[in-house]
C-alpha cells in the first residue's frame, strides 16, 4: 500500500460538451500532486459506458473507440458496505470463465460538463451511494445548470439580470406559433425585442446559443435549441456586448475567495462554442498534447481587464460572492456576466460548476495566486468534508419511525 489516496477522474460522458470535458478531466490527473494522490482515469463514452486503463491519461489518442487494447470496462458498484473504500468492478473472461476485479478508490471528480454531469444527476447517484467526491453538492448543480432558476434565484437577492422568456418544446406533432410567440415576447422582453439571444435553458460552454434579428430567425433558433433541450431561453441582445467571467470558491476557514477576472475575445457578436473552444490561435482547436498549463488555458482572452472601473470589479465580485453563497455552491465556480461597453451595465448570465479546466488559469492570476496543483488539493479536501457532513443515521429507530419489528 502506498497510502495515496486513489481520486478517480470522471469525464466524457452522454453530452454534447464531451470532448471538453476529456481535457478537463485529464488535466486535473495531471495537476494532481503526486506524493499524495494517484489519479485514476474513468472515461465516460457517447453510450454511458465506463472505461478505465493508462490508454486514456494521453489525449492524443482521442477518439478512443469502446473496448480499445488496454481499456477495461468498469461498473460503479453502489452497493459496497459504508465502512469499505468505494470501488469499481470489472468483469474479465478467463480460462474457467468470467472472473470480478475489483479497484478501489477513495474519492470522485466530476468533470463532465453539461448534461448528466454538471446537471446533479451524478452528485445524486454519488450521494444516493455514499461515495465522497469533489465540487457542487445535487442541489447546486441542478439548480445552476437551469439558466431560468439560476436566474430566479438571482433576481431573488436583487442582483442585475436581463428579462428573459422561455419558451417550452412544442409536443409532437404541433408547431410553433409566431404571432403567439410575439405577444409573449412583448409581456417578458417588451415591444419590438429584436435581436434577440437564444440559448438552450438547460446546457452549458454556449452550446446552442445563436442571434435572430427577426421572427423567422428566432423560429429558427429555436427549432436549433429544440434538438439539444427540451426548452429555450430568449433574451435580448445586448448593445456593445462584452462578456467577463470570474471564478469563486470558498477556503478553508469558510471564507468565500474571488479569482481574476477574464474577458474572453470573441470577433462575432455571439460567445458560441466555436468562440469560447476552439479559437484562439490554434489551429484546429485546443492542443491535445499539452500539460496543464496549456489547452483550454490558452485561448484568446484578457486577464484582469484594465477597463473595468472599481464600481464594476466590486459589482462583478459581489454578485458572484451571492450567488455562490445563495445556491450553496462548491469547488471552483465560474460566474459568467454579460455588459455593455459602452453604457457599463452588467447583468449575471450563468454560473457553470464544473468550468472548462475548472477555471484554473484564473486561480493563477489572481491577487494571491493558487496553483492548480493547490486548487486540486483544496477541491479534494473540501469533497471529502462536505461528504462526511452529509452522513447522519439513516436507520428507523433514529428518526421515530420504525413500524416494522426488527428495522
Amino acid at each position: 500500500m502506498s497510502g495515496k489516496k486513489v481520486i478517480a477522474v470522471v469525464f466524457g460522458g452522454r453530452s454534447v460538451e464531451h470532448d471538453v470535458s476529456i481535457l478537463t478531466g485529464l488535466q486535473f490527473i495531471e495537476a494532481l500532486d503526486p506524493t499524495k494522490y494517484d489519479g485514476l482515469p474513468i472515461y465516460v463514452d457517447a453510450l454511458g459506458q465506463w472505461w478505465t486503463g493508462d490508454l486514456l491519461r494521453n489525449r492524443s489518442k482521442y477518439p478512443v473507440p469502446p473496448g480499445a487494447a488496454g481499456l477495461q470496462q468498469v461498473y460503479l458498484d453502489l452497493a459496497a458496505p459504508a465502512t469499505d473504500r468505494p470501488r469499481l468492478t470489472t468483469r474479465q473472461k478467463g480460462i474457467l470463465g468470467e472472473k470480478t476485479a475489483v479497484i478501489e478508490f477513495d474519492l470522485i471528480v466530476p468533470a463532465i460538463h453539461g448534461s448528466n454531469g454538471e446537471d446533479g444527476t451524478l452528485q445524486g447517484l454519488l450521494e444516493f451511494a455514499g461515495i465522497p467526491f469533489a465540487g457542487c453538492r445535487t442541489l447546486g448543480a441542478a439548480a445552476t445548470m437551469n439558466k431560468e432558476f439560476a436566474k430566479a434565484a438571482a433576481r431573488q437577492h436583487g442582483l442585475n439580470v436581463l428579462p428573459e422568456l422561455t419558451v417550452a418544446k412544442p409536443e409532437k406533432g404541433t408547431f410553433l406559433d409566431p404571432d403567439n410567440l410575439a405577444v409573449s415576447l412583448g409581456t417578458a422582453v417588451g415591444n419590438n425585442p429584436f435581436p434577440l439571444i437564444v440559448k438552450p435553458s438547460n446546457l452549458g460552454s454556449s452550446v446552442g446559443v445563436s442571434k435572430a434579428d427577426d421572427m423567422d430567425a428566432l423560429v429558427a433558433a429555436l427549432m436549433a435549441v429544440f434538438r439539444l433541450d427540451k426548452s429555450a431561453i430568449v433574451e435580448p441582445f445586448v448593445a456593445n456586448l462584452v462578456e467577463y467571467n470570474v471564478a469563486v470558491r470558498r477556503t478553508a476557514n469558510g471564507d468565500i475567495q474571488t479569482s481574476a477576472i477574464e474577458r474572453p475575445l470573441c470577433k462575432t457578436d455571439v460567445l458560441d462554442f466555436k468562440n469560447k473552444y476552439l479559437a484562439g490561435g490554434m489551429p484546429g482547436g485546443p492542443k491535445l498534447n499539452t500539460g496543464p498549463s496549456e489547452g483550454m488555458a490558452s485561448l484568446n482572452r484578457v486577464l484582469n481587464p484594465p477597463e473595468l472601473s472599481e464600481a464594476q470589479e466590486s459589482q462583478i465580485r459581489t454578485t458572484s460572492a451571492t450567488v455562490f453563497a445563495a445556491l450553496d455552491l462548491a469547488g471552483s465556480v465560474r460566474i459568467d456576466f454579460l455588459c455593455n461597453s459602452e453604457t457599463g451595465e452588467l447583468w449575471f448570465n450563468e454560473a457553470n460548476t464544473i468550468p472548462g479546466s475548472f477555471a484554473y488559469f484564473l486561480w493563477e492570476a489572481a491577487a494571491q495566486p493558487l496553483s492548480f496543483l493547490s486548487l486540486a488539493d483544496d477541491m479534494i479536501e473540501e469533497g471529502f468534508q462536505l461528504s462526511n457532513a452529509r452522513l447522519g443515521a439513516t436507520d428507523a429507530a433514529s428518526g421515530g419511525a420504525t413500524i416494522f419489528a426488527g428495522s
